[in-house]
């Protein structure tokens, strides 16, 4: 079956078998291994893109029909409203009704800016700082308080902006899926942790799609270490692609395999393949845990690491989990102590450009492992170029 989503059509009644009979979302369908589903290109849904499992002979497929830009799916909430703020003191905004999710991150007039976190309340001392009681607590490290969002502003922010979008916790992803499904032509934006991310997917293809404005919740207050990335694999995988997609403005990394440690399963035929990456704090490719069999990081272009909405208000190295060793670099490879049985990841013909806070290659894990990462025939700006230079196996 075919399917046609619309985010303009009418509520109800409608089959989805055609253009003119389009649902208004996915969700009002019966998806089954084998079906295809197409959003028109221009559609806009506040929502995430869960879907059911595919099989090996029947992959489930979405993508995009129609003319001009990629259908988006979008995790923020829209507080641009001038009766959505309520001034309690000079150029401090509380949010009247504020997200039932946890605040992540702020996204003002399209992108153009973002908002900076505040710590505590108090902090709240210029244009476009903002603070969340709640900031934290979804993690499970702190205990649930009272809702109350403040945004600095002077003037009410639904005037000062033309837009105030705020990227929430809400579902902790964007886009997910476990077993042979492909995305094509698709963009996620203001999610509050995560873009893609899946548990031991089989078989799962991302392609051309755009990811921007990922992450920035609080994983510990008490740290103040905030996370998220564009697309992680956890825990394992196998036969999974991302190629031709667009990150950019990602609080962590673009692309990661990772998972809880010496217990992790090995991730296998694993795919990232030319992608562009932009402005993001953690890496472009951050390997964690196992090295995986058969991987492939190739043709990507990785621009501007540890830059963007990651580093407001920080003072380098930014906060991480390895803080104060320096952060914001194009591969980052940590928390491997051993080389795996078989392993092998293919660095080939990325193309590495400024790094002003680390670098093209930071290696943390052992030498056993560390071999079994081949770089190679890849190219580095002067500014990708200070630190680990003898990692560079090419020129």
């Amino acid at each position: 079956m075919i399917f046609y989503v619309d985010s303009g059509a009418p509520a109800g009644g409608r089959s989805g078998l055609s253009p003119d009979e389009a649902v208004r979302s996915w969700r009002d369908l019966t998806v089954s291994p084998g079906d295809t589903v197409l959003f028109r290109r221009g559609s806009f849904f506040r929502d995430s893109l869960l879907p059911p499992e595919g099989e090996e002979n029947a992959p489930i497929f979405f993508g995009a029909y129609g003319e001009g830009e990629k259908p988006v799916f979008c995790g923020s909430v829209d507080l641009s409203a001038p009766e959505n703020w309520v001034e309690t003191e000079r150029n401090v905004w509380c949010c009247a009704v504020p997200p039932e999710s946890e605040a992540c991150n702020f996204i003002f007039d399209g992108g153009a800016s973002c908002g900076v976190l505040a710590w505590k309340k108090e902090g709240l001392d210029r244009q476009g700082k903002w603070h969340d009681t709640r900031i934290g607590t979804t993690e499970g490290r702190l205990q649930a308080v009272d809702r109350e969002l403040f945004l600095y502003s002077e003037g009410n922010p639904g005037r000062v902006y033309r837009s105030v979008e705020c990227a929430v916790y809400g579902n902790r992803v964007m886009v997910s899926a476990r077993r042979y499904v492909t995305f094509s032509d698709i963009a996620f934006i203001n999610s509050g942790v995560h873009g893609f991310a899946a548990t031991d997917a089989v078989g799962v293809t991302v392609k051309n799609c755009d990811f921007s404005f990922i992450g920035g919740c609080v994983w510990n207050r008490e740290l103040k270490i905030r996370f998220g990335n564009a697309f992680e694999l956890w825990n394992g995988a196998r036969d999974v692609t991302m190629e031709g997609c667009r990150c950019r403005e990602v609080y962590d990394s673009c692309f990661t395999h990772q998972g809880p440690g010496e217990e992790s399963r090995v991730p296998e035929n694993i795919v990232c393949r030319g992608n562009v990456f932009e402005r993001y704090g953690m890496a472009a490719y951050e390997a964690r845990d196992p090295v995986p069999r058969g991987a492939v990081f190739a043709d990507n272009v990785c621009l501007d690491a540890g830059l963007g909405f990651s580093m407001q208000d920080e003072i380098p190295p930014r906060r991480s989990e390895i803080w104060p060793r320096p952060m914001g670099h194009h591969l980052f490879l940590w928390r491997t102590e051993h080389g795996t049985a078989g392993g092998s990841v293919d660095v080939t013909g990325n193309s590495f450009g400024p790094a002003p806070y680390g670098g093209a290659v930071y290696s943390l894990i052992s030498k056993e492992a560390r071999a079994q990462f081949l770089i190679k025939n890849n190219r580095y700006s002067a500014q990708a170029d200070r630190m680990l230079a003898d990692d560079r196996e090419d020129d």
